[in-house]
C-alpha cells in the first residue's frame, strides 16, 4: 500500500507539471483515533453562489503572503497595474467582512505585508446581493484565522524560507474567552527580500525598436498588530471593538537599461517606502428571538498613510560604452494619505409572510496626495513642474437598501433594492484642475433558489453594480518610471456600470456548475500612448464602450479513496469588446480557459502531501493581452507534539513558470512585456498551540459577509 501511494504521488506530480493543472491549497487535518490516518476536507466548497477556498492549514500558504495566496484563487486574474478581477469582473476585496478600502498598488502593498498562513478562507462571491456595497461586480472576502476556544489559549508561528532571497515570518495570537467576554489579540512580523524583472520590447513604425530592462530588488519589513474585545451585555445584546494596525517599510534598489538605436540609457534607482495603516471598528448588536428581529450598528475608521522617497541617477552611453553628455539626477519626496469614516445600521425582521432586510450607510473619504519631484541643476535641487502635483480627492457615499426574502416549499426568493448617492470632488492644486460628480443611482438584485432534493440545488441571480475609481486613476499627475516610461491618471474617467446574471447547480455537494453573463458599460482599460519623436511611452486609463463577459465554471471535488482527495476546477471566459481609441477601431473576441487541480494525499506516519497547479490560456484585459501561464505547487505537513504542533513544508511554483507576459498591439502601438517575479519559494513553518482546547461557539459579531456565508452553509466548512 505504501508503495502504491508513493507511485501515485509521483504520477500526480508528473501530471500536474504536464497539464499545469489548477489552484492551490488543501485544508483541514483530522486525526482519527482508530487509525493513524489523516483526512482532508475539500479545498474548494460552493454553496448558494459563494465559492469558498479553504486555505487554513495548507502547507503552501504558510510562509507566503496574502497577495500571493489571493492570486491563486479560482477565477482570479491580476492585470499589469495590480487590479484584481474575478471571472472577468471588477472586484472589491474585503478582509473579515470589511472593505479593504484600497486597490491596485496599495492593495498589493497591504496584502503583501500580511502573512498568508493567517488566512482561514477566501470567499469568492461573483454575484452578491446589493445589500452589500454596490462597488464592484464581485466580492472577495479574505477571512483570517480566529480562535474559538473557551479559556485562555494562543499560538506561536515561526516560518523561514527563500526564493532568490530569504524571507521569514514570526507571530503569536492570544485569546481569552469567558461566558460574557472575549479578549483577543495578536502580532506578526514579516521580512522578505524579493525581486522583479520587467523586460519590454517596443516596436515603432518604420521598424525602430527599443528594449527596456528594469530589474528591481525590494526589502520589506512589516508589523501587523490587532487587539479586540467582545462583550455580551445580555443574552440578546452584544458590543465590541477591534483595533488593527499595519506598519510596513520597504527599501528598494533598481537598475534600468534602455537600448536605443544609437545609444544606451542607464539608470539606477533607490528609495524607501513606509506605510502606516491603523483601523478601528466598533459594533453594537441587539435583537429579540421572540420578535424575530436584529439590529446591528457598525462604526469604522480607516487611515492609510504612505510616504516614499526615490532617487534616480542616469547617464547616456554610446554603443562603445562611452559616456554621452552629463549625468542626470532626479528625486521624489512624496506622501499620500487616506482618511475614511463610515457608519452603518442593518436591520432584519422576520414576518409571517417574508423576512425583511433593511439598512443605511454613510461613508466619507478624503485623500491627500502630494508629489514633489526635483531635478539637480548646477548643484541645486529645483522643482520639476512637469511631474510635481498636489491632488485632493473627497468622496461621500450615502446608501440605503431594503429587501425581502421568502421560502415557499423548495423555493427561496430574494429581492433587494439599493440606492446610493455619490458626491465626489477632485482638485489638482498644482494644475488648477477640478471636477465634481454628484449623482443618485439604483442598484437592484434578485435571486431564486430551488432545492429539488438533498442532492440537487439550483439558483439564479441578477445584480446591478458600479465601479468608482479612486485617486490613483482619476488624479492627473504623472508617475515617473524611467526616462521613456511614465504613468498618468485621467480625471475624466467615468465609473463603470455592470449588470450580471448567474445560474448555479450543485450536485451531491461534489459537482458545482456556474454560468454567468455580465454587461459592462464604460469599461475601464489601460491605454498606452507613445511619442514617435521622443519615444516616451505614457500609460494611462480610458473608458471603452460596452464590454460583454460570459463565464462557465465547473468544480468537481471528491475523496477518490480514503487517503486521496482531488478537486478540479475548469473555467471558461468569453470577452467581447468593440470600441474606438483616438479614432482607431479596436475589436476583440477572446476565449480563455483556466484549469485548476488540488490534491491531498494521506501518507504513512501522519504525513499529508499536497499537489496543486494551475494553467491559464491567453486572456484579453482591455487593450492588453496576458499570455498563457501556469504553475505547480507542492506541500507536506505533519502534526507533532501530540497534536499541539505542526510542521509544514511548501514549495511554490516548482518550475518557476508563474511569470506574466503582456502584449499591447493596436494602432501604432506594438509592445511586448515580460514580468518576472520571485515566485519559486521554499518555506518551512512551525506552529504551536497552547492553552485551553475546549471549543465553544463564538458569540461575537457577524458582519454582512459572514452572515451571508452562514446562510449558504459555508461557515462550518
Amino acid at each position: 500500500m505504501q508503495t502504491l501511494r508513493t507511485s501515485l504521488f509521483t504520477a500526480i506530480v508528473t501530471l500536474s507539471a504536464f497539464a499545469a493543472g489548477a489552484q492551490e491549497k488543501k485544508d483541514t487535518v483530522k486525526q482519527l483515533k482508530t487509525v493513524d490516518v489523516t483526512a482532508s476536507a475539500p479545498p474548494i466548497t460552493m454553496q448558494g453562489g459563494t465559492m469558498v477556498m479553504n486555505v487554513g492549514k495548507t502547507a503552501t500558504a504558510a510562509g507566503s503572503n496574502a497577495w500571493e495566496v489571493l492570486q491563486k484563487a479560482p477565477g482570479v486574474v491580476v492585470d499589469n497595474t495590480n487590479n484584481v478581477q474575478l471571472n472577468g469582473k471588477s472586484v472589491t476585496v474585503y478582509i473579515d467582512g470589511r472593505p479593504a478600502r484600497v486597490s491596485g498598488d496599495d492593495l498589493k502593498n497591504m496584502l503583501a505585508a500580511t502573512p498568508g498562513g493567517n488566512i482561514d478562507k477566501i470567499e469568492l462571491m461573483s454575484n452578491p446581493s446589493t445589500k452589500y456595497d454596490a462597488q464592484g461586480a464581485a466580492i472577495i472576502n479574505i477571512k483570517m484565522l480566529k480562535p474559538k476556544d473557551f479559556g485562555t489559549n494562543g499560538s506561536v508561528t515561526v516560518s523561514g524560507g527563500f526564493g532568490r532571497y530569504p524571507r521569514t515570518t514570526e507571530g503569536f495570537t492570544l485569546n481569552h474567552r469567558s461566558r460574557g467576554v472575549n479578549l483577543y489579540g495578536g502580532y506578526d512580523y514579516m521580512h522578505s527580500k524579493q525581486y522583479t524583472n520587467t523586460v519590454t520590447d517596443r516596436i515603432f513604425p518604420g521598424a525602430y525598436r527599443m528594449q527596456d530592462n528594469d530589474y528591481n530588488r525590494e526589502n520589506r519589513n512589516s508589523h501587523n498588530v490587532k487587539a479586540g474585545a467582545d462583550i455580551d451585555i445580555s443574552k440578546t445584546t452584544s458590543a465590541g471593538v477591534l483595533v488593527k494596525g499595519l506598519f510596513s517599510s520597504r527599501g528598494r534598489n533598481g537598475d534600468n537599461h534602455t537600448a536605443l538605436a544609437d545609444s544606451n540609457f542607464v539608470q539606477t534607482a533607490n528609495g524607501s517606502l513606509s506605510i502606516v495603516n491603523p483601523s478601528v471598528n466598533a459594533y453594537f448588536k441587539t435583537g429579540s428571538e421572540k420578535r424575530k428581529n436584529e439590529l446591528t450598528v457598525n462604526a469604522d475608521y480607516f487611515s492609510y498613510d504612505k510616504d516614499w522617497d526615490d532617487a534616480f541617477a542616469s547617464q547616456y552611453f554610446s554603443k562603445t560604452n562611452q559616456p554621452v553628455g552629463d549625468a542626470g539626477f532626479l528625486r521624489n519626496q512624496s506622501n499620500s494619505s487616506i482618511q475614511l469614516y463610515s457608519l452603518s445600521a442593518d436591520y432584519t425582521q422576520t414576518f409571517k409572510f417574508a423576512k425583511l432586510e433593511a439598512g443605511l450607510k454613510t461613508t466619507y473619504t478624503e485623500t491627500d496626495n502630494k508629489l514633489d519631484w526635483q531635478n539637480l541643476n548646477g548643484g541645486k535641487w529645483e522643482n520639476d513642474p512637469g511631474k510635481s502635483n498636489h491632488f485632493i480627492y473627497r468622496e461621500n457615499i450615502n446608501a440605503a437598501y431594503v429587501g425581502l426574502s421568502k421560502t415557499v416549499k423548495k423555493y427561496t426568493f430574494n429581492a433587494v433594492l439599493r440606492a446610493e448617492h455619490t458626491n465626489a470632488k477632485g482638485n489638482s492644486l498644482t494644475m488648477n484642475q477640478r471636477f465634481t460628480r454628484d449623482y443618485v443611482q439604483l442598484f437592484p438584485s434578485a435571486s431564486v433558489s430551488y432545492m429539488k432534493d438533498m442532492k440537487n440545488q439550483f439558483s439564479l441571480s441578477y445584480r446591478r453594480s458600479i465601479n468608482r475609481f479612486g485617486f490613483d486613476i482619476v488624479n492627473p499627475f504623472i508617475t515617473y518610471n524611467s526616462a521613456y516610461s511614465y504613468r498618468q491618471g485621467n480625471p475624466d474617467i467615468k465609473p463603470m456600470l455592470m449588470q450580471s446574471v448567474e445560474a448555479n447547480w450543485s450536485h451531491k455537494y461534489q459537482l458545482f456548475t456556474t454560468i454567468g453573463y455580465t454587461r459592462i458599460k464604460d469599461n475601464l482599460s489601460i491605454v498606452v500612448r507613445q511619442d514617435p519623436a521622443t519615444k516616451i511611452m505614457v500609460q494611462s486609463f480610458e473608458n471603452q464602450s460596452n464590454m460583454n463577459v460570459g463565464s462557465a465554471t465547473v468544480v468537481w471535488t471528491k475523496p477518490v479513496t480514503p487517503w486521496f482527495r482531488t478537486t478540479i476546477t475548469a473555467m471558461g471566459l468569453y470577452l467581447n469588446i468593440n470600441t474606438l481609441l483616438d479614432g482607431v477601431q479596436y475589436k476583440k473576441d477572446n476565449i480563455t480557459l483556466m484549469l485548476n487541480t488540488q490534491n491531498a494525499i494521506t501518507l504513512p506516519k501522519g504525513f499529508t502531501a499536497e499537489v496543486s497547479g494551475a494553467f491559464q490560456s491567453p486572456i484579453t484585459m482591455g487593450y492588453a493581452s496576458l499570455r498563457s501561464m501556469g504553475y505547480v505547487d507542492l506541500g507536506l505537513r505533519k502534526t507533532i507534539m501530540k497534536g499541539n504542533g505542526s510542521l509544514k513544508l511548501g514549495v511554490n511554483d516548482v518550475f518557476n513558470s508563474r511569470q506574466f507576459r503582456f502584449d499591447v498591439v493596436y494602432g501604432s502601438v506594438n509592445n511586448q512585456s515580460k514580468h518576472e517575479m520571485d515566485t519559486r519559494v521554499v518555506n518551512l513553518t512551525f506552529n504551536y498551540k497552547f492553552g485551553n482546547k475546549n471549543v465553544k461557539q463564538n458569540k461575537a459579531r457577524k458582519n454582512t459577509i459572514e452572515a451571508e456565508a452562514g446562510r449558504t452553509a459555508t461557515q462550518s466548512m
